[in-house]
């Protein structure tokens, strides 16, 4: 029975959104990648990373720990993408703070910055699209 609710649970927290309930994917990323496509929402998170790395570098420069309760500025950035201009599933704990969803904000960033982003999104669409066929 508590296999049953685990399951549950990850596939509450695997949701893409409120129109899409099933789809093919088990690794995270791939969820990322489709509940992070419209542009700006992007730069958003990519805001909030350079905001929580410079908070970081702040504080230990000026050795002032007082800077450390902005960090949650950081995750309220990319909500606030989310807020206004994509309405995808947002799991709470990876909200506050998971490292799946840490890892998969590094590795946004990084696939930004080598131009290989779009390509992400247009393969995980393509896939999503053959599994409705």
């Amino acid at each position: 029975m508590s296999n049953i609710n685990a399951n549950f649970q990850q596939n509450l927290r695997n949701r893409i959104n409120n129109q899409i309930l099933e789809h093919p994917f088990t690794d995270y990323w791939d969820i990322f990648v489709l509940k992070h496509q419209h542009p700006i929402n992007i730069a958003f998170h990519i805001v909030g990373i350079f905001f929580f790395y410079g908070l970081l570098f702040a504080t230990w420069k000026l050795q002032n720990f007082w800077l450390l309760l902005g960090l949650p500025l950081t995750q309220l950035i990319g909500l606030t993408g989310h807020f206004l201009f994509e309405r995808s599933h947002i799991d709470l704990q990876d909200a506050v703070f998971s490292w799946r969803a840490s890892y998969c904000l590094g590795k946004l960033l990084l696939r930004v910055i080598m131009g290989k982003y779009q390509d992400d999104i247009r393969q995980r669409q393509e896939i999503l699209m053959k599994d409705e066929v």
